[in-house]
């Protein structure tokens, strides 16, 4: 097993054990965290993801961006346009979310997809699994966020729970490096 498997298998193995109670406390600190970053508050377009129930739950920023008159972009997987995945505008998360690829949730086949215009100033709300000091990322293992982001120049922000901290993340030449994390601790900026 590969020090990037063995490390991903370790971290999914202790988020999936989280408590619910841990989980509400710490998604309530993560997303008024996220609500306090400038370059989330000024920003017109934000890249948000779904959790899977056991990533931090971004439902009250979705919300907060909404109601700000921010546009809000999630993942869906593409059938017929040559990308893996694609950005697409969502609304109403009640109406405009199904469940896609690997039984997550992501926008409807009928709804458009980002222009590519709109994607350069994007903020990036980006789950993972673990991160380091340095800002590099460890994510599920499909390469999804590192195909999705690159080229791009908006703020990379990963969301995670403090314990997915690590002294250092192996990297590869194609991982994406993040301007900022925020845990239920607090927020700690990178690149900027």
């Amino acid at each position: 097993m590969t020090e990037k498997a063995e490390m991903r298998r370790k971290m999914l193995k202790l988020r999936s054990g989280l408590s619910s109670e841990f989980r509400t406390h710490a998604d309530a600190a993560i997303n008024a965290a996220l609500r306090e970053i400038p370059q989330l508050k000024s920003a017109a377009q934000v890249g948000v993801y779904w959790s899977d129930g056991t990533e931090p739950s971004l439902d009250a920023t979705l919300t907060f961006c909404l109601n700000n008159g921010q546009k809000v972009y999630a993942p869906r997987g593409c059938r017929d346009n040559g990308a893996e995945y694609e950005m697409v505008e969502i609304r109403d998360p009640a109406q405009d979310m199904v469940k896609g690829r690997y039984g997550l949730m992501e926008p409807k086949n009928n709804l458009p997809m980002a222009p590519a215009a709109q994607r350069k100033s994007m903020v990036w709300l980006i789950p993972g699994v673990a991160f380091d000091g340095c800002g590099h990322r460890l994510g599920r293992g499909k390469g999804i966020y590192d195909r999705l982001l690159n080229g791009e120049t908006g703020c990379k922000i990963g969301i995670f729970y403090g314990f997915q901290e690590v002294s250092a993340v192996p990297v590869c030449h194609h991982d994406e490096c993040l301007d900022i994390a925020v845990t239920e601790n607090g927020v700690i900026q990178f690149n900027i």
